[in-house]
């Protein structure tokens, strides 16, 4: 009767393993153009769900391929959004498939102006983070196709802030169609 007993305790403890909620799942790495975009910021998978406006008319994810038809050299900028205010930015001074290392002192400015790579992270509380010459890291861009408007990687940057803190993003991923968003 004992074994009966610890066979019933372990299976209600698997059972009870299974049944926990584990939070949302990491979108998977496509290259199709499906607007996915995920990631872990400090362990924790975020996935954008809403508008950082006030009149809730931006999307969740936006941006995608710039620059063209004007004097600025084709660029990738993509924007993403919580509907809790948290924000996330990556932005490449290029189009081309390949690793672009976020490793400058920058800053968020528009992308007419043309700044270095960088990852730019917002939390709830609004602090901002981003990538600079300490505080690096990489995106992979695995498609990148002007005609179908699609552009698909990998990305992890930490971030840090003139207070001394920083965020550690890891696991993300992205596939866009910017003619879609």
């Amino acid at each position: 009767m004992k074994n009966g007993n610890r066979y019933l305790s372990i299976l209600a403890v698997l059972l009870l393993l299974w049944s926990c909620d584990k939070g949302p799942d990491l979108t998977p790495t496509t290259q199709e153009g499906k607007n996915t975009f995920s990631c872990k910021v400090n362990g924790e998978v975020w996935i954008p769900d809403g508008s950082s406006d006030w009149f809730g008319l931006d999307k969740a994810i936006n941006g995608g391929f710039a620059g063209y038809g004007s004097n600025n050299p084709p660029t990738i900028y993509l924007r993403t959004y919580s509907t809790n205010k948290i924000g996330l930015h990556i932005f490449l001074k290029t189009i081309e498939v390949g690793i672009h290392e976020l490793n400058q002192d920058t800053y968020t400015i528009d992308r007419y102006r043309f700044p270095e790579n960088y990852g730019w992270y917002q939390a709830a509380d609004g602090k901002s983070f981003i990538t600079n010459q300490n505080q690096t890291g990489r995106v992979v861009i695995t498609k990148a196709d002007t005609k179908s408007g699609v552009i698909s990687g990998t990305f992890e940057f930490e971030g840090g802030n003139s207070l001394g803190q920083k965020v550690k993003i890891t696991d993300g991923r992205f596939d866009v169609n910017s003619r879609t968003l």
